[in-house]
This record gives C-alpha cells, sequence and structure tokens, in this order.
C-alpha cells in the first residue's frame, strides 16, 4: 500500500479516453458529455476542472456535488474502516468523505487539475489522501489490496468497463467490498441529467455480468438495482435538475 499523505504524483502519459464519467447534460449534448464516438482526453477534463474552479460564483469552484450520493454514504457507512480505493475520483468528493470517516485512501484520477483540486479540498477538510494522477483503466495498485474500492460514475464503453471493475474486484481483501455507481440507461427515456451516449451507459445487468464468480479469488455480487436519486436533495453536480426531479443510478456492491 502507498504511504499516506496529501501529495500526488504523475503516471506515465495515457492514450485518451470516451466519456469517463457522468456530467449534466442536455440530450444533444450541450453541457457535459460529447456526442456518441468523441474521446475526452486528460487535457480537455483539466480545462473542465479549471473552468469550474475559476467560476466560483454560485458553484464553490466544483464541477461536482462536494459530498457523495447519499446511497454511497448508505452504502459504505457499515462497513468497518480499512484501506480504501477511490478509482477514477474526479475532485475527490468520495476520496474525501472516506478519510473523514477513518479509511486509509488512495485516490487516482487522470486529470492533473481535479487530483490538484481535490488534495486543495481535502486540506480544507484537514483529512489526509494519497492522491496520483493515473488512468482508471490502467492503473495498478502494485501489489497492493484493499478492503473498499470505489467506482462512481466511470462511463466506458462495455469491455473497457468490465476490464476496470474485474481488476477492482480482484484488487479486494478478504470480506472487501466493491462499489460502483452510475447512471443508469433509464435515464434517456426520463430526461435526467448523465451522459446521452446509451454505449457507455449502466443497466443491473451488465454490472452484475461484470463480475464473473468463476474467477480466481472470486467475488459475489451482494446488491445490484437500479436507484432512484432526488435532484433537489442528492445532485451529483451543482445545478442540477431542470425540468427533472429525480435521476436513476444502477448500484452495484461486491464482496470478496
Amino acid at each position: 500500500m502507498p504511504p499516506l499523505g496529501p501529495s500526488w504524483q504523475r503516471s506515465p502519459a495515457e492514450p485518451p479516453l470516451p466519456c469517463k464519467t457522468g456530467h449534466r447534460a442536455a440530450s444533444v449534448h450541450t453541457d457535459g458529455c460529447p456526442p456518441r464516438g468523441h474521446t475526452i482526453d486528460a487535457t480537455e477534463w483539466d480545462t473542465r476542472y479549471r473552468l469550474a474552479r475559476e467560476a466560483q460564483a454560485g458553484r464553490a469552484g466544483r464541477l461536482w456535488s462536494a459530498v457523495p450520493a447519499q446511497i454511497v454514504q448508505d452504502t459504505v457507512s457499515p462497513f468497518p474502516p480499512g484501506r480504501a480505493l477511490d478509482l477514477a475520483t474526479g475532485d475527490g468528493r468520495n476520496a474525501i468523505w472516506l478519510a473523514g470517516h477513518g479509511w486509509m485512501v488512495t485516490a487516482v484520477d487522470f486529470s492533473a487539475e481535479a487530483v490538484g483540486q481535490a488534495e486543495a479540498h481535502a486540506a480544507e477538510a484537514g483529512v489526509s489522501v494519497h492522491w496520483q494522477v493515473g488512468d482508471a483503466t490502467t492503473w495498478d495498485p502494485a501489489g497492493a489490496s484493499f478492503d473498499l474500492v470505489t467506482v462512481m460514475y466511470l462511463h466506458l464503453p462495455e469491455p473497457a468497463l468490465r476490464a476496470v471493475l474485474a481488476r477492482a474486484a480482484g484488487w479486494l481483501s478478504p470480506g472487501g467490498h466493491l462499489v460502483a455507481l452510475g447512471h443508469d440507461q433509464a435515464n434517456l427515456e426520463t430526461g435526467a441529467p448523465g451522459p446521452g451516449d446509451p454505449a457507455i451507459l449502466y443497466s443491473p445487468e451488465l454490472l452484475r455480468s461484470c463480475i464473473d464468480p468463476a474467477s480466481p479469488g472470486a467475488s459475489r455480487v451482494v446488491r445490484c438495482e437500479t436507484i432512484r436519486r432526488d435532484l433537489a436533495t442528492d445532485p451529483e453536480a451543482p445545478g442540477d435538475g431542470g425540468a427533472a426531479t429525480f435521476a436513476l443510478d444502477t448500484l452495484l456492491v461486491v464482496e470478496a
């Protein structure tokens, strides 16, 4: 396990990725994820996070909400604190919350700007997190294992998502948990904010099938379902909502 601390390190340059995490997005993609087939690289994410930081008025300088989704808090709270990995951490809201609740946290994102903001947010919160700049599809824990791995709103084409979740489940210590959450495909029908490309959206069937019970060190799915999230009280990003009052997320909980 890497040493804990408020430092971060850069991994070697990685290739561009498709829309990495859920965003506020109109059906025509005027805000948030781009049209289908477009890739968002780390440089573009750096720009988005920097613009959010500079636009202080009414948004507290954040691209995302300051705390995890309520279902994440409710799901993780019963677990005894230990070593945690927040993969694709963004500006660190999940990692910082975990650290504030007694977890020893490593957090990874491929946007250096996001990781820099996360480090600043952690300092403001008075918590210690080991930050790393790295690609969620290729990052490796160098033999470390974790009592908890969180993967929040990481939206990738199915083959890449399957690989990420399978690898994450393989990093769990005995009795550890993988918790993944992302925008459900049904949001395309409700008009809720989030990516508009069905190829990168979640469903319970998809996430459940990503965990192979026959793989070495097999983990078991203990929960996999669609969750309704109230946008007024539990937005993913400041300003979420508009005509929609709720969003649907897919939740996956795996136990080693």
